[in-house]
């Protein structure tokens, strides 16, 4: 197979960018989802929930996150591996990152729909707790907007991807992803 493209968002985007970008759009969907629910639901009390409670959801939306970007991938029996790191900058250390990766390379449609499929289901599930626990509605938009946060990764390899020929490859190394051809015979 011949690398048509490889594909380094820390080579192409600052961190600091994708930081700002990223937080950007969480402060932008919290704002309009709770704009739209408040117009929906006047008349709500909001429930309160332990400082502990709403710390330790919001702290277990990543490893969700990323442990269901495998979902996919294993229901079509493609081998997986979780690669947690932790990288240091002098004496600073940074939070750990939970890392996908296969194999094998997969085709491009299949990897697109293993990065959108947390942000499909978390942000239905969250939508859907808004509209049945009016009184929750607070929480459940927090999880969507840091969820649509953390997405914003995902939607930039996916609009590398759309560029991308329709029938390639794609195989994950440890700071990018390559888009494979297959040789002409």
């Amino acid at each position: 197979m011949n690398c048509w493209k490889s594909i380094n968002l820390g080579k192409e985007y600052t961190p600091s960018r994708l930081v700002l970008l990223s937080v950007g759009c969480m402060i932008l969907t919290f704002i309009l989802s709770f704009l739209v629910f408040s117009f929906y639901y006047m008349d709500i009390r909001h429930a309160e929930l332990s400082m502990v409670k709403t710390l330790s959801v919001l702290a277990l939306l990543y490893p969700i996150h990323a442990l269901l970007h495998f979902i996919p991938l294993w229901l079509a029996g493609a081998k997986t591996q979780t690669v947690i790191s932790q990288r240091k900058k002098g004496k600073k250390q940074k939070f750990p990152f939970i890392t996908l990766t296969f194999t094998k390379p997969i085709g491009r449609n299949f990897y697109v729909l293993a990065m959108l499929f947390p942000t499909l289901f978390i942000h239905t599930i969250a939508f859907i707790g808004a509209l049945l626990f009016p009184p929750f509605m607070f929480y459940f938009l927090l999880v969507l907007s840091l969820n649509t946060g953390l997405s914003v990764y995902d939607f930039i390899y996916v609009k590398q991807l759309h560029g991308a020929p329709r029938h390639c490859f794609i195989e994950q190394k440890r700071n990018r992803i390559d888009i494979l051809l297959k040789q002409p015979v």
